[in-house]
Parts: structure tokens; sequence; C-alpha cells
């Protein structure tokens, strides 16, 4: 076991110089001896595609052979939750889930207190989120230096009977127009849920581009001042996916359908201009196609601005204000005539003072198949 353990190690320092294929050797070789952090790293990099060809299958295989890794077991636990690699299964996803929290992994700790969260268990997410506080995990810490940590909470042998959350009660809205239908609901999203989207997109943040529609390459935005990360099937664990399910829920939208999350920050000055969600724009009328449209959106405001950055629809002349946790949607898509809302055009408005986090769904008329297996839930 010292050699594989050797191994491993200098597979490690291969991989922080750069050298990907020699370090995989080392892992292959470390896991031949049954050493289950080799087999660990050699599952991550199937499944992220590092120095090896992305493959799930292979990805599972290498997790559960190291299945005793607190590491190893909060992938399979996400795995299972989507059924990337093998079949969907919530119980083998808790179990995994349970065992990697027994375990103090810190990842596996902030899944579950944010599933707690959502189920409005407010205390055992205090309690999880505490115990990982002690274990100085940087989502607690960010929470504790929000105010937002109950230091008071200890116990946490509840974790033995953690089930996921399957549905979500509606919550009152207000309707802000029809046709298009826009609506609002206050207080949606928690606090926390906010924070923990924020902190998820944060290490992917890019500036705002857009695709050139004659070269089909990346470039700048122009109409859009932020920086903004997409959530893809990888980033995307089950508590991005349950939040993603708890706000379509509340428009009678499947939470399939929805495109991945999209999360923008805009800084003082910075905007997003007029613009339609529909492809094609009002110049594209003469030869819009319905099939595959964004047909409405969803938007969660992820914090209080303080002066600017209304959500604006020039030709409704009515604005929605960002407040923390309120989730606003709007049709995009007349569905009697299967013709382009053009009362649709919105617009972030330029933050006057402060800053601005917003979370985007687009909303497609089927599903859009966010993971290489994905199923609805």
């Amino acid at each position: 076991m010292k050699e594989a353990k050797k191994l491993y190690q200098q597979g490690l320092l291969k991989f922080s110089q750069g050298d990907f294929p020699n370090g995989i050797k080392d892992f292959i070789a470390a896991s031949s001896q049954d050493y289950a952090p080799a087999s660990k790293e050699i599952g991550l990099c199937y499944l992220h595609g590092i120095g090896l060809n992305q493959n799930t299958i292979k990805a599972v295989k290498y997790f559960k052979k190291s299945k005793k890794n607190s590491e190893s077991q909060y992938e399979l636990a996400k795995l299972y939750y989507f059924g990337y690699g093998l079949k969907r299964d919530f119980k083998k996803s808790q179990k995994y889930l349970i065992k990697s929290v027994k375990q103090g992994f810190s990842p596996a700790i902030n899944l579950m207190a944010l599933a707690y969260q959502l189920k409005n268990k407010t205390k055992k997410c205090q309690n999880l989120l505490y115990h990982n506080f002690i274990l100085k995990d940087l989502f607690a810490t960010h929470l504790n230096n929000k105010g937002l940590l109950n230091k008071k909470s200890k116990q946490i042998q509840f974790v033995s009977k953690f089930k996921w959350p399957v549905k979500f009660q509606k919550q009152e809205r207000e309707t802000i127009n029809s046709k298009p239908d826009i609506f609002t609901v206050s207080n949606l999203l928690s606090a926390i849920e906010c924070e923990y989207i924020k902190f998820i997109a944060s290490p992917y943040m890019r500036e705002s581009m857009t695709v050139d529609p004659i070269t089909g390459n990346h470039v700048k935005d122009e109409i859009r001042t932020s920086f903004s990360a997409s959530i893809d099937w990888l980033a995307e664990d089950p508590v991005i996916n349950l939040i993603i399910k708890k706000c379509t829920g509340q428009f009678q939208v499947a939470q399939r359908q929805s495109e991945v999350m999209q999360v923008l920050h805009y800084s003082v000055g910075e905007e997003y201009k007029p613009h339609y969600d529909f492809f094609g724009g009002a110049d594209g009328m003469h030869n819009f196609n319905n099939e595959l449209q964004r047909i409405k959106t969803i938007c969660l405001y992820l914090n209080d601005v303080e002066q600017g950055g209304e959500t604006s629809f020039p030709r409704l002349k009515k604005s929605v204000i960002p407040e923390k946790g309120k989730v606003v949607f709007f049709e995009n898509i007349d569905f009697q005539t299967d013709e382009p809302y053009l009362e649709s055009l919105h617009a972030g408005q330029p933050v006057l003072k402060g800053e601005k986090w917003l979370a985007t769904l687009w909303i497609r008329p089927e599903n859009t198949n966010r993971g290489p297996t994905y199923e609805s839930i």
C-alpha cells in the first residue's frame, strides 16, 4: 500500500505540473493496487474529461471501486440522482450522500443542508452548515460573514433519515400584465438558496458574450455589459436542479424544459439594453420559427439592489424591482397565434448603486436534455 500511495502522490504532482498523461498512468497503477484515492481521481478525470475522454460510465466504475472514499460517495450521490452513467435511483443517491456527510465531506454537507432548506427544515439546514463552518468550509464561512449562520446549532444525528425533496408548494403570485403574461412571486427563494446559486456560479463567471450569427464565434455582447456563467450539467448539482424545479413549477412549466441556468452579475453602470429572448428578434419576424424557441423566461433575483437594476418592459411601460428571493416570469410567445410577443421587449436597467445578481431560466417547448442521459424529475 505504501507503493500505491507513492504512485498516487507522484500522479498528483504530475497533474499540478500539467502532465496529465503520466499522472493518469500513476493513478491507474495505484488504482490497480486498490488504492481508493487513486481510483477516485481516475473517476473525476473520466467525469470531467481531464486527460481522458469524458465517459460517465467509466467514471461510475472508478467511483464504485473507491466507494468508501467520501468524495466518491458524493459523486455517486449526484450521478444516481440524475441517472448519469447508470440507472437513476434516488434511494441510492440518498444512501451515498448520507455516507459522505457522515465522513465529513464539506460539499456533501452543503448539498444536504440546502436540500433541507428547500424542504423548509431551516434548523436542520443550519445545524449542518454550522458543522461545516467548524470544518472551515468556504460556503459556510461566507454565510457566516453575511450574518446568515446560526452558530448555536450543533446536532446532526438526523442525517441518517435524509430524503430528497419531492414536491414544492405553490406560492401566491402577483399579476403584472396579461398578454403577455408577466407574474412575480416574492420570497420564493430563501437568502441561503440565493447565496448558494452565487457560490456555485462564481468560479465560472466571465465577461458576457454572444454568438456572431455570421461567423459562429463568441464575441463581446454589445447590449449586455455584465459578467455571466452557465451552470452546465456538470455544475448543476441536485440542489440547483431542485431550485429550477421549484421555480418552474410555480408557473406550470416542467423543469426539463429549462435551458441550463444562466447567472449574471452587474456592477454599477452595467445593464442589459432592450432585447427579446425569442430567437431572431423583431428583425426575423418574416421567417419566425416557433420550434425550439425560448417560449418563456423566468428570472431569479439573488440580491437586493440598492438603486437601479429594474427589469423593465418598455412597450408596456412596466417594470419589476429586483428583490432578493423574488422570481419574475414572462411569456415570449403567443400560443394562440404562434407568433412572438413584441410586447415582451425587456431590459435590465443600469445599476446605479450597489450590485445586481440574477439567474435566468430560458424555457423551451420540450426537454432540453441538460445532461448526457437527462430525464425529467
